[in-house]
């Protein structure tokens, strides 16, 4: 049975991107791969970037679906870090082109929804109510943390293997979301009083 067209223009896609930049990559170059005309690759996608962040975020949901709780996002990190290992060739070369900044944002995009569910489900398991802004600093904060962690491993040409650097932050952060969250609500108290 043949694949749709759709999963045809991911499959060459990633074939693309794993021997060249994004930014060599072009809509006719991926619709001659694999023998589809532009109008089909156009019915499924706007462009080369929509087709990265289409095909980053389903593959990735379906490493991190089970992995977006409070006692289980060290798992989700890991495995975003092991799904980049994995797909190294292509993450390199999207992190080598001019296209990383909009990646860059679709990525921060991308972990402030899992730290916001992440943050929700601590602040209702201690049953403590947090300002909007103090939530949004605490979520901003650990994704400079984590983001910045993948992006400077990635830079380094993720040679160092994902469970150790999981093993060294959990030594820097064990806890720490709750203890920040009860920080705040402890400062909004002392504020009030």
């Amino acid at each position: 049975m043949k694949q749709s067209a759709k999963v045809e223009i991911i499959n060459s896609f990633k074939e693309l991107l794993s021997k060249k930049s994004i930014d060599k990559i072009t809509v006719k170059a991926v619709c001659e791969h694999c023998n589809v005309n532009r109008q089909t690759f156009y019915n499924h996608f706007a462009d080369i970037i929509d087709v990265f962040k289409f095909m980053f975020q389903e593959e990735l949901a379906i490493e991190i679906a089970q992995n977006r709780t409070f006692e289980t996002w060290s798992c989700g990190f890991l495995a975003t870090m092991n799904y980049l290992k994995r797909n190294s060739k292509m993450m390199l070369n999207v992190f080598n082109s001019s296209y990383w900044p909009e990646t860059n944002t679709y990525l921060t995009h991308l972990s402030n929804k899992l730290l916001e569910d992440v943050v929700d489900e601590c602040v209702e398991k201690l049953e403590v109510k947090l300002k909007d802004n103090d939530k949004k600093m605490i979520i901003s904060f650990y994704r400079h943390v984590f983001n910045g962690l993948l992006i400077d491993w990635v830079s380094e040409g993720m040679k160092e293997e994902p469970e150790i650097i999981l093993k060294e932050l959990l030594i820097m952060v064990p806890g720490s979301i709750p203890r920040s969250v009860i920080a705040f609500v402890e400062e909004t108290k002392k504020i009030h009083r």
